[in-house]
């Protein structure tokens, strides 16, 4: 069975800190610029620094995400960036936009370049691009079955597999709700969260009908590692150092063979418990005040995933 990487968030010291303590082995991170969690605390340019010393301080990788798309008088902007925190000692760069890895590749040619799942890779095929692309890792769409995990990490590139955590309401990395309701883009590291707001196809006012569940496989973490999955991610860059600290402890009772205290987590934070997702394939316990239309649009959308992987 793969020795697979537990890999935490962290939106500020504190919560790195909280991880590695934990016994995280990697931490991926956001700085204050082209970050995909601008409502996290973040680090600035000598945080990271510290970041990644303290990171490989405790024999622990550092990840930065850059995964917003940017625009084109922010290229040189970009450029600077990527050069410094390469020199800070940046161990992989997580991106969305086809335009920053290419930026990345001339700015720092010999960098680890991981396509985010904000990418919309939900087949084999698609991290076999990734591949050929010269990306060292691909982290799926998170609406993907466990056949189709296992394909992907059959095709010859690093797989990060999210594990534990929110769940978007959308395919991943194509939400616009909260750009066409509020003007502040998702994919610009401003998602206002429209989709936790109440609202209700029953009149009902107190409602939260697009408010998913929270995700967690890891009661599932010895079937992913025999899958051959290399890193299981916990999302949480704007969660609190003890949400981050008893995943990571949790996540490793699970890759051990022990049982996860998953009523634990759920008192930690959960939207009215957890869910596997698309994972098993059943897609009968997505959202936290069910209505069943929107169960077969979830449904129909797996099944569509499943037969294009």
């Amino acid at each position: 069975m793969k020795n697979s990487e537990i890999l935490a968030p962290a939106g500020s010291m504190e919560t790195l800190r909280s991880a590695l303590k934990a016994g995280a082995d990697a931490v991926y991170i956001g700085g204050k610029r082209f970050s995909a969690r601008s409502s996290a605390a973040n680090f600035s340019e000598e945080e990271i620094a510290e970041a990644a010393r303290l990171c490989h301080k405790y024999g622990a990788k550092l990840d930065l995400a850059v995964n917003t798309i940017i625009s084109d008088d922010e290229a040189a902007g970009f450029c600077e960036y990527i050069k410094n925190a390469a020199k800070y000692g940046i161990d992989a760069f997580i991106v969305q936009d086809w335009g920053c890895a290419e930026l990345i590749r001339k700015c720092v040619p010999d960098a680890v370049i991981h396509g985010s799942t904000q990418m919309s890779v939900h087949t084999a095929a698609g991290a076999e691009l990734l591949r050929d692309l010269g990306y060292a890792r691909v982290v799926p769409a998170r609406e993907l079955d466990k056949d189709t995990i296992s394909r992907i990490c059959n095709v010859g590139i690093e797989t990060e597999i999210f594990v534990h955590g929110a769940l978007c309401m959308s395919v991943s990395g194509q939400c616009y709700m909260s750009a066409m309701i509020g003007s502040r883009s998702a994919n610009r590291g401003c998602c206002g969260q429209a989709c936790r707001l109440p609202f209700s196809a029953v009149g009902n006012k107190n409602k939260a009908a697009l408010s998913l569940k929270d995700l967690s496989l890891l009661p599932k973490a010895e079937e992913l590692a025999e899958m051959g999955v290399d890193s299981f991610k916990i999302e949480g860059r704007m969660k609190r150092p003890e949400y981050v600290a008893s995943a990571v402890h949790e996540l490793k009772n699970a890759v051990s063979g022990n049982a996860p205290d998953m009523k634990l987590l759920r008192g930690v934070f959960s939207r009215s418990g957890f869910t596997d997702g698309y994972f098993t394939g059943e897609n009968t316990s997505f959202i936290a005040s069910s209505e069943r239309f929107l169960l077969l649009i979830f449904t129909l959308v797996s099944k569509t995933d499943s037969l294009s992987g």
